[in-house]
């Protein structure tokens, strides 16, 4: 009976070995990778470009230069020009009315100034001119100084007209080509210029007036 039972007992405990060892070999251990890196601990690396971009100040625009206005051109020479002049004595003859007149076609346009003046020298005369001659005060391409011009008058150019009035002593004779105002200076000739801010165009004769040597013989009054 004491037999039995010692077997019995072996019997049990190597059953219990095995049930032990089969369950200790079912899941093997997993060795840890060595190539995976640690999330952890491994910084992320910043992008230098998007720091540097983002550390840069905005560069300021680059004022963009103010045009300049474009100049007004010098207004073109007078044409179409004509001169008139009249002079009326009165009925006792004593005083004179003269009256003169200058007109334009172009330039008429606003903003532009014809101013006329009479030119206070005989240009063109010759020095010492055969008797019985004569010619023009002023001819083309003429330079005119201020030393030569005095102002007779003024207008927009949009008018196309200016006209200048005095009085003076009667004419009795020996009347001049070109009449002149006895209280200024005396004029030979008339030109006339157009202006504007930027300046004035070349004269336009008017009036060329004329020189003539007396011949002997003749009879002036």
């Amino acid at each position: 009976m004491v037999g039995s039972r010692a077997v019995l007992a072996a019997i049990l405990g190597s059953v219990l070995a095995a049930c032990g060892t089969s369950g200790a070999s079912s899941a093997p251990p997993v060795a840890p990778r060595t190539d995976a890196p640690d999330v952890m601990s491994t910084p992320a690396t910043a992008d230098p470009t998007a720091a540097a971009t983002l550390a840069s100040p905005t560069a300021p625009a680059t004022p963009q230069p103010t045009p300049k206005p474009t100049p007004i051109p010098v207004p073109p020479k007078p044409t179409g020009v004509t001169f008139n002049q009249r002079a009326r004595n009165s009925d006792d003859g004593q005083v004179a009315t003269v009256t003169q007149t200058l007109r334009w076609r172009a330039p008429q346009t606003k903003g532009v100034e014809i101013r006329v003046y009479g030119v206070t020298e005989c240009i063109a005369e010759p020095a010492d001119p055969p008797p019985g001659t004569s010619g023009p005060c002023l001819v083309v391409h003429t330079p005119l100084p201020a030393s030569v011009r005095t102002l007779l008058a003024t207008a927009p150019a949009s008018d196309g007209v200016v006209t200048w009035t005095w009085t003076q002593p009667g004419y009795e004779c020996d009347e001049p080509v070109v009449y002149f105002d006895p209280d200024g200076p005396r004029y030979h000739a008339v030109v006339l210029a157009a202006y504007n801010a930027s300046g004035h165009s070349i004269f336009a004769i008017a009036e060329p007036g004329e020189w003539w040597r007396e011949a002997p013989g003749d009879i002036i009054c």
